[in-house]
């Protein structure tokens, strides 16, 4: 199971890949491969930090940066309380990644990392890795 941390930098990576409009040059796909392996080997925390690593590429930073900005910004966001509601059952704030956890299986991001082209295989899964709300 992943902790928020992990799951907010998952989320991010996810959207960035969605965004792009053309395929990830082909040594950084490579590399997204071997992250797909640590994963399917149970090495999650190797490999989410090493796609916090990659997020630093040059053509994910952008997008990378704006898709974390938008998920906290979106969890955070002030809400006006009903007067009349009972206080404790009012906006209660969601997880900024909680749609991750229960959308995207295991086997959708391995599928995602391992493609050949993770790009197109994350637009595949939008409605997935992008809540409609956002």
């Amino acid at each position: 199971m992943l902790n928020e941390p992990q799951t907010l930098t998952l989320s991010a990576f996810l959207t960035a890949l969605v965004e792009l409009d053309s395929p990830l040059p082909t040594a950084l796909q490579h590399e997204l491969n071997k992250v797909g392996e640590m994963l399917a080997n149970s090495q999650k925390d190797d490999a989410l930090n090493r796609l916090i690593e990659l997020a630093k590429n040059d053509c994910l930073k952008e997008s990378y940066g704006n898709a974390e900005r938008n998920i906290l910004q979106t969890a955070y966001k002030s809400q006006e309380l009903d007067r009349y509601d009972k206080p404790s059952e009012q906006n209660q704030p969601t997880k900024p990644t909680e749609h991750i956890k229960d959308n995207i299986a295991l086997g959708i991001l391995l599928g995602i990392l391992e493609a050949s082209d993770s790009s197109a295989e994350a637009k595949k899964h939008k409605s997935e890795i992008i809540p409609k709300n956002s």
